[in-house]
Order: C-alpha cells, then structure tokens, then sequence
C-alpha cells in the first residue's frame, strides 16, 4: 500500500515550499506557474492539498467545488518525477474519490486533464473515469458517476421489506378467492 497524506495548503509560503517539486521535461507542459495555481485555489470552492510521502511533500492537488452542486473536480494532480510509477497518483485519486463519496449529495467525480497528457487519461481510466467527448477550457475531461453501492443496498432493503407484507397479503387474498365457487 503506497502512503500518503493530503494537508490543505492554506498559504502563499505553503504554496510557494512546493516549488522544489520537479517534473520531466515533457510534463512541465502540463504544469501552471505556481503562483498562478495559488491565485486560482483562492476561490472558496477549491481546496488545493500537499502531498506528503516519504517524510516530505511530493506533490499537491486540487479538489473543486463545481457549479453543479453535486459535482466535484480533481484537477492538478502533480507528483515530484521521482515518485512517479510508484503508485501515489492512484492512490491520492482513489482516497479522493473516497472523500467525495462522504460529502452530502454528491453524485459525481470530474478528472480535467490536458488532451495531450497521456499518462493522466491511463491513471483515470485505470480508475473508472469514462472518457467523454467533451472539452472543459481546453481540457478533456473525465467523469465518474457514483454508483453508491451502501446506499442502493440499503434501499433494496428496505424495498424488501416492505413487498413481503405486500406479497403475504396478495396471498390471502388469493387463497379468498379459490375458496369462493
């Protein structure tokens, strides 16, 4: 199991402290200036997260609140190239999930990503994001719909029983009605 722990970062100098964080050459394209990342996660529906591994941050995220209000977007995901391959954007995007799945109403997962970045289409595929034809500012997007499995079995069950009683009194009135000629 890879571990890890998210810290929201609340700060310009906990923000800034990631800049050590280093990417390969041909990922860089798909990183934002820090600073400009910092200004965006300012809005109140974005929560950004350092990511903590091995003693020392590897990365940060981004967790936003969409306009829809059962929807939410993992943008961002950014893990130091030395800790890559490793499992850690898997997992991060995996307890992400799980976090989302806790909130009231929440329904729905967006991942966005640049077209071009391969690697991260593989990592939400690998997660049950489905591809969808759609651009968000330039950026593919991809959607996971929650199927809350707790949630509908509770319902079943509860939809259970309440037909038993249904189906027993079906019952009785169909032994009254063989009785009569």
């Amino acid at each position: 199991m890879t571990n890890f722990k998210l810290t929201e970062i609340k700060s310009l100098s906990e923000f800034l402290n990631l800049r050590h964080i280093r990417l390969e050459r041909e990922q860089r394209r798909f990183s934002k200036n820090l600073l400009i990342t910092f200004l965006q996660t300012r809005h109140p529906a974005v929560t950004s997260y350092r990511i903590d591994a091995e003693g020392k941050a590897i990365g940060y995220v981004m967790l936003i609140h969409a306009e829809n209000p059962t929807q939410w977007i993992i943008e961002r995901l950014t893990i130091d190239r030395d800790h890559q391959g490793k499992g850690y954007g898997y997992a991060i995007v995996d307890h992400l999930i799980d976090m989302v799945h806790d909130f009231e109403n929440s329904e729905m997962v967006i991942a966005r990503y640049e077209p071009e970045n391969e690697p991260a289409r593989r990592l939400f595929e690998r997660l049950n994001f489905e591809q969808q034809e759609k651009m968000f500012r330039g950026r593919h997007i991809a959607i996971l719909e929650f199927e809350f499995e707790d949630d509908e079995d509770d319902a079943e069950k509860d939809e259970d029983e309440d037909t038993e009683p249904d189906d027993l009194e079906d019952n009785d009135d169909d032994d009254e009605d063989d009785d009569t000629p």
